[in-house]
């Protein structure tokens, strides 16, 4: 069943790994249910001095951001999410289609609430290969990741 009280979210970043979802949700996580999807109008960067990403709005990209479209989710997973993503990010409306069908559905997203400073573009698989263990060691924290130190 879909909880009628929150729109689905969409991972785009670290959330993406089943490893970073445990880590923040516990068993809460099992209670998730993911379908692989997209969104279309944004980049993703490296926040500055960090092993993780940002999201922003870019209305001239046609790029495709993959990621999951989450369902099933309930306050208590919203409340652990907003925690872990700290005080810089925020959940914002947005698009995204269904990878499989390209249905469009009405999202929530972490997005930064405030100008943080990036550098290079985050690509998720070189993340998951590189940069994954480092993220554990420096940046995570299921009751706030680090902020960025500049």
């Amino acid at each position: 069943m879909i909880n009628s009280q929150h729109h689905p979210l969409f991972f785009y970043g670290t959330l993406r790994s089943q490893e970073v979802r445990h880590a923040v949700l516990s068993k809460l996580e099992c209670s998730l249910t993911l379908v692989k999807g997209f969104i279309l109008g944004y980049d993703v960067f490296r926040v500055k001095n960090t092993n993780y990403p940002l999201i922003l709005k870019n209305t001239h990209s046609q790029k495709r951001i993959l990621g999951f479209i989450v369902y099933n989710h309930n306050q208590e997973i919203i409340n652990k999410l907003d925690l872990f993503e700290g005080e810089n990010y925020s959940r914002f409306k947005a698009q995204a289609f269904r990878l499989s069908d390209e249905l469009k559905v009405e999202v929530e997203l972490y997005m930064p609430n405030k100008k943080l400073d990036y550098c290079e573009p985050w690509i998720f698989e070189n993340w998951l290969k590189l940069e994954k263990e480092s993220f554990f060691m420096k940046d995570f924290n299921k009751d706030g990741i680090k902020k960025p130190i500049y």
